[in-house]
């Protein structure tokens, strides 16, 4: 192979400015060829430096006369040591002949096997640090390198030099768009917890970034179903429309997206022409489909949430061929949108739940009012009989006439409370005693605690007055009795009525395993529960309503506890004005 001259070489260098550096391997590939011609070199290849452990790695090899690529082929430092420190410590490494040279021995095998006998490898610089080693290697005899060769080498050196900044630049924006992407992607999905919305977003959001086709199964492990599908034109979402209707909701059906399911892995079909189609057992209309649609390569990848898969998402393409690098793109954004379409989904199924815990409440209302007014007739009618009863029968009337008002009024508290009733709840305000009334409750809870085994110490000014709804107090007094007896593990509860600074306050204070710190803010939150369900039972209203009966009173409550120490509740209601002393 003779010397290139000096107009090729000025060609040469011509093709190196105007050559496309936004494909790495095809622009490698050309950097690979001029060095052949330029240099007149049977072999050229550029090996690229990797750690742990240190090595060279063939990323790309050009065979002149052959036209043959290679690649992949490694060397570590660890078995040719001597080589590494020279191209560490020299510019240019130009042999005449690679088997008198001591520092080759290690790479003598190499050699040997593609008849090298003369080698010129100079460095490669990328962002201040060595990347790799271009290398000429002239086959058949021992090759003497001129300065010209030498300059032409580095000049090479340095063209490929741009090329790998290029691409570290151009890997640097792809990431930073893709990025991006993700972020926008996640944050429309963070604007809707609806299901249905959340699948459209996604393969709308989906194309036409990672293809022109996207289509979103769900997965409960059993069966699978179709959730949406988008096409980047009208008339294809026709056609799509047809392809998922017939094939997307059968997990033992043909597609690969169903195939990524049943595997539990991403699958990358690069090229889906109709011999490949074919040869994956297609149903002959799901390919005619698919060539309808010109579709060209399809990707699928799992939406996994806690290790279990929820679904799979399959893209396709129309215009070019996806790599690993797409499949990794699109197995990232699988990930994200993966666990926002579950919060979703579990959003939903809490509202449904709610809503029928809700409409189980509204039932149990309006039922529980026939057997009560029956009760209060009933007592009406124990009162008017003559002759009366001894006293402990009054008493026990009087107990059944007020627990059977409260109870009526307790019920049309938890409809009201149900339906979120804006108009707020239904209350009657009269001037009271509020100290009176924590009498008369705990009064009514002896009983109770001393079947519990708690001692209830009731602490009252006398009288605490305000304007409240009898009712709606007792109910509020009631809750907090009973919350602290069953919370207070047979430990004494403490009840105090005062008035303070123009406030009445009433504190509650049990000594049982107290509520955890993390629990403290929410305690009066709808449906939520300061302990397990398991050990305690409850639907988690008591407190709420509670406090929605406080507010109505234009009071504050509060919980204050440590775990295992107890808990403390306070309520400060406004007290009503102290009437001013007679003149004397």
């Amino acid at each position: 192979m003779s010397h290139t001259p000096t107009d090729s070489v000025v060609a040469t260098l011509l093709r190196l400015g105007v050559m496309g550096k936004s494909d790495w391997s095809g622009a490698l590939q050309q950097v690979l060829e001029i060095c052949c011609d330029l240099i007149a070199v049977e072999r050229a290849s550029y090996w690229s430096f990797h750690d742990d452990p240190a090595a060279i790695a063939c990323e790309l090899g050009y065979v002149h006369s052959k036209r043959l690529l290679e690649r992949g082929l490694v060397v570590t430092e660890g078995s040719a040591p001597e080589y590494f420190e020279q191209i560490r410590s020299v510019n240019v490494l130009a042999i005449r002949d690679v088997r008198e040279d001591p520092r080759l021995g290690a790479l003598t095998a190499y050699f040997d096997t593609h008849a090298i006998c003369g080698m010129l490898d100079v460095p490669v610089f990328a962002q201040g640090r060595l990347a790799g080693i271009l290398c000429h290697e002239a086959v058949g005899e021992p090759r003497e390198w001129t300065p010209h060769d030498i300059e032409l080498a580095l000049t090479l050196s340095h063209t490929l030099a741009r090329l790998l900044e290029a691409r570290a630049r151009d890997h640097a924006e792809q990431s930073e768009r893709k990025a991006a992407f993700l972020a926008q992607a996640a944050s429309a999905l963070a604007d809707t917890l609806d299901p249905a919305r959340a699948g459209e977003i996604v393969v709308r959001r989906g194309i036409p970034v990672l293809g022109d086709i996207c289509t979103l199964i769900g997965y409960d492990g059993r069966r699978a179903w179709r959730i949406a599908a988008a096409h980047v034109e009208p008339a294809g979402q026709r056609i799509l429309d047809q392809l998922t209707g017939r094939y997307g909701a059968d997990i033992d059906g043909p597609g690969l997206g169903m195939q990524a399911l049943r595997e539990r892995q991403s699958l990358l079909m690069p090229v889906a022409d109709e011999a490949t189609l074919r040869e994956a057992d297609l149903p002959d209309g799901h390919i005619e489909l698919l060539t309808t649609l010109r579709v060209r390569s399809v990707l699928s990848v799992l939406l996994r949430v806690r290790d279990e898969v929820t679904g799979v998402l399959t893209f396709a393409t129309r215009n070019r061929h996806y790599d690993r690098e797409d499949l990794r793109f699109a197995e990232a954004y699988a990930q994200q949108v993966g666990t926002l379409l579950e919060n979703a989904r579990l959003y939903a199924q809490a509202q449904a739940a709610i809503g029928a815990r809700d409409d189980f409440l509204n039932l149990a209302g309006h039922e529980l009012r026939t057997p009560l007014t029956s009760l209060q007739l009933a007592v009406e009618l124990l009162r008017k009989a003559q002759p009366p009863g001894p006293p402990a029968l009054q008493r026990a009337v009087d107990t059944i006439d007020r627990q059977a008002t409260r109870l009526s009024r307790l019920t049309e508290l938890i409809v009201m409370t149900a339906k979120h009733c804006d108009g707020g709840l239904p209350l009657r305000f009269a001037r009271l005693d509020l100290a009176a009334l924590v009498r008369d409750v705990a009064v009514d809870f002896a009983d109770l605690f001393a079947r519990a085994g708690c001692e209830l110490q009731l602490h009252a000014d006398d009288p605490v007055e305000i304007d409240g709804d009898e009712t709606g107090l007792e109910v509020v007094v009631s809750n907090l009795l009973a919350n602290a007896m069953k919370f207070g593990k047979g430990a004494p509860v403490e009840v105090r009525v005062l008035r303070r600074d123009g406030a009445a306050r009433l504190v509650v204070v049990d000594h049982g395993i107290g509520i955890p710190v993390e629990r403290l803010q929410s305690v009066f939150d709808r449906y939520q529960r300061a302990v397990s369900l398991n050990h305690f039972g409850g639907l988690g209203l008591g407190l709420h309503i509670t406090a929605k009966i406080v507010d109505a009173h234009h009071g504050t409550i509060r919980a204050d506890s440590r775990p295992g120490e107890g808990a403390t509740f306070t309520v400060e209601l406004p007290a009503a004005p102290v009437a001013a002393p007679p003149p004397g």
